[in-house]
Formats: structure tokens, sequence, C-alpha cells
């Protein structure tokens, strides 16, 4: 696909640079653009304002399939999109960064499609949902949900004590409607298998039905003496991300605490939440102490500066806070927090840049999500009409690759070792990022006689 992107900054880089391997990217820059930031990419480089049309030409948006307003500036965002779609870009797509005119995507893309923009972006409201979706499951560290929520993808941490520990996988067992797709110990990742033992502290991701994954949370991942999570949390930062959180936790039953340094923000949201709003710096850790942040599950930080958030989630941890979910917006945040002991980190920039992606992609190969920084994929793969009904179990892919759920005549399967494929069936494929293309091939053209040769 031709893909045209306009933007100024890391947004805009990133976002070429995830889609120029597949895709004929052209990148608009303004003139002052320094070329030190722009070696890196593989892509067709054009100069100027894309508020001229003479620009829009010049960088073939005409024939586009996609164009991408991505700048710091709004307003040159929707003038550029309207301008990209009136010269016969087939889809367009805006990012807003304010709020003065909307509060959610929803209500964006309804002013979106009065200007004839198909789709609008909002990088706060993403990391938002994003943040919230995960808080909501009892300590998770990722979530996904697909088939309209009747596939649940769930990442956590094995605690000490749970009875996922108390033994290999083949005795242990998992409840049924339940796959474990990926374990991960220390940097190692791995498919588990009846062998596998696991131990406290390693991380595991398991797909199933909504009933199995509550099964499987709740008795096999948390400790015997168990006690559900409190339904407690502390957001520092009260900017727009830390509202748009803190409403959500709210609306969801949630007591919450807000933390924000700036006494007029302070003053704006107080009215609008009934959250404790305290005027602070979340890096105090005398205050930290008065609020008795330690005895809450969860702290979010989420201000707009990537260093004071890693310091916040150091004192937090220091004080026994059990889940912490961090804003990292510098690309180079995001895997050094992690390494510093952060569990859960999230940026306005990747949220942004993943909703682009997985839109095209989804459009061209059928991805689904990411996880592990696009390591991991998950993929919805058709099986040839005519696949003869094969045992699971015969299947054995060449690469990095497990079948967390059949999707057949609109029932959902999450499959066993006996349970069979079958032809037209759509598998969610969990694979390494280096071995799609082998996936793809062996799923989607595989039969039972290569498939017994290659094991």
């Amino acid at each position: 696909m031709r893909i045209c992107i306009d933007g100024d900054d890391s947004v805009a880089f990133r976002l070429a640079e995830a889609l120029m391997q597949q895709h004929e990217v052209t990148l608009v820059v303004p003139e002052e653009m320094p070329d030190v930031d722009l070696d890196q990419l593989e892509v067709r480089l054009v100069r100027g304002s894309t508020i001229s049309g003479e620009t829009l030409k010049e960088a073939g948006v005409e024939d586009a399939g996609l164009f991408v307003a991505c700048s710091v500036l709004d307003e040159r965002n929707l003038v550029a999109c309207a301008e990209a779609k009136r010269l016969g870009a087939r889809q367009v797509t805006c990012f807003l960064r304010r709020h003065e005119v909307q509060s959610s995507e929803a209500e964006a893309n309804s002013l979106a499609r009065s200007l004839g923009i198909d789709s609008v972006v909002l990088p706060a409201d993403r990391l938002a949902r994003e943040i919230l979706k995960i808080v909501m499951v009892p300590g998770a560290l990722d979530v996904e949900a697909f088939e309209g929520g009747r596939v649940r993808l769930v990442k956590r941490r094995v605690e000490e004590g749970a009875y996922l520990t108390s033994g290999p996988l083949k005795e242990v067992g998992v409840p049924k409607g339940v796959v474990l797709v990926m374990g991960q110990r220390d940097d190692r990742i791995f498919i588990p298998d009846g062998d596998t033992a696991f131990r406290p502290g390693d991380k595991v991701i398991a797909m199933g039905t909504t009933a199995g994954m509550n099964r499987f949370l709740t008795r096999y991942l948390s400790p015997r003496r168990g006690g559900r999570e409190e339904h407690r949390a502390t957001v520092v930062g009260g900017g727009v991300v830390g509202f748009a959180v803190a409403k959500g936790l709210e609306d969801a039953g949630w007591r919450v605490k807000v933390i924000e340094q700036d006494e007029r923000r302070c003053q704006e949201i107080a009215p609008r939440l009934k959250a404790l709003v305290l005027h602070g710096d979340g890096t105090d850790l005398e205050l930290l102490r008065e609020e008795h942040i330690g005895e809450d599950p969860v702290l979010i930080a989420v201000t707009s500066n990537d260093e004071k958030n890693l310091l916040v989630s150091l004192l937090a941890k220091q004080q026994g806070v059990a889940r912490i979910i961090t804003r990292a917006d510098k690309p180079a945040n995001e895997l050094l927090f992690e390494d510093v002991g952060i569990d859960v980190v999230r940026s306005t920039l990747g949220a942004a840049v993943r909703a682009v992606v997985r839109k095209v992609d989804r459009r061209d190969r059928d991805l689904l999500a990411e996880f592990e920084h696009g390591e991991v994929r998950v993929l919805r793969l058709r099986v040839p009409e005519d696949f003869p009904p094969t045992p699971l179990a015969e299947l054995q892919a060449p690469v990095f690759a497990i079948v967390g759920a059949i999707l057949r005549n609109g029932e959902v399967i999450i499959p066993h070792g006996r349970d069979e494929v079958r032809g037209g069936d759509q598998l969610l494929v969990f694979v390494k990022a280096e071995g799609i293309e082998e996936a793809r091939r062996f799923f989607e053209r595989v039969h039972p006689a290569r498939a017994h040769r290659d094991s």
C-alpha cells in the first residue's frame, strides 16, 4: 500500500519506521527539519507544508491508500486531511493531541466525519484506555480481547504460593477453556508444555474464554491465602491522561486518589471527580507516606515527564505498592523502565502508533495484537477449505507459534491437543514476529502429510 505521513516529531518517525518494511511510505516534513533525524528511515522524503496542495501532489497523495496527519498542530492536521481527501487519498487519519474541541475519540470521530475525514486518533485517549483495560484485571500486566470479548488474553506474573507453581503442567493442568501461549523467565520466552514447571516471578500469557480466564487468574495465579485485589488506586498526574484514567476507574466503582503538582489543574479537575485530588509532588516521599500509598494495590504514574514518572514508580515500589503502571513517552525509556523493574510501561506515542499500524496491518495481514514491544503477535489465519480434520497435536509448526483459539461457524473453541483443526476454520495464532511468514504458510497451506514430515 502507498502511505503518506505528514509529521514533524517522533510520532511521524516511529510510524514511518513501523510501516516502511511492508508498505511504500512517503514522509512529508517541514523544510527546516534536520537530515540527521531522517537518516535511518527507508522512505521517500518530501519537504514542505501539507497545507499546500502542491506539496501533497508532490508526495503523491492522490494515489495513496492512506494519508496520516500527525504533526503537533491539530489545526494543521485537520486542514491537511481535508485537502488530502479532496485530492484523492482513499483513507485519511487525523491525529488530535489537544482536547479543547473533543473529550473522546468517539466525539472526535463525529467531528471528523463532518469534515470528510475517515478516522481520528487521540493519543492521550488511547493511552488512558490501554491503562484502564490493564488495571481492571487483577494483577494483569497486559490485556487484550478478541471476537467481541469472547476470547481474552492476559499476561500476569506468577505469585509466590500460587497453585501453578505446585508442579509440572502435566500434573497441575489448566482450567477448561484456557491455553497457555507463552511463558517468560527473566529474558527468555518459551512455549509451555507438559514438563514446564512455573516458578514464582515467572510471567505467563494465557488465552481463553471469560469464564476459563477468571478461574485461571483466581485459582492458579493468586496465592492460596487468597483475597481479591481491592479496588483502590493512586493516580500521579492530573493531566488529560490522568484525569481520564481516574474518571474511568471511578465509573467502575474504584476508590481513587489523584496527586497533581499544578494547583490550577487541581482546581479544574476536582469538581469533576469524586476522587480525593491532592495538590502536591508525587516524588515527595513524605507525602506518599502520609497518604499511605503503600497500602494501595495499584499506582499509575502518568505525568508528562518520563523521569518524574520513573522516580514516582520506584518510590511507590519501595513503599510496597504491588502493581505499578508507568507512562514513558520517549521510545528509549520504555525498555529502560522495564529493565529497572517497572512491570507495565505505556506511552502516548506507542498507543497512537499501534492504533494506526494495527488498522493497516489488519486490513493487509490480519494482525490482531502485539506484545512484548512487537516481539510476539496474534494473527487470525484461515485454514484452506480442503484441509482434512486433523488433531491439533499432529500439527507441529516449524516456528514459535501456538493456536490459542479456533473459530468455527460462530463458535469459539479454546483447543487442546485432541481438538481437531478443520477446513475453513479461523485460527488465532500467537507467534514470534520473525516467524510470522512461516507460520502463515504453515497454517494457511499445510496438509497433515507435510505436518508429519516437519515434526
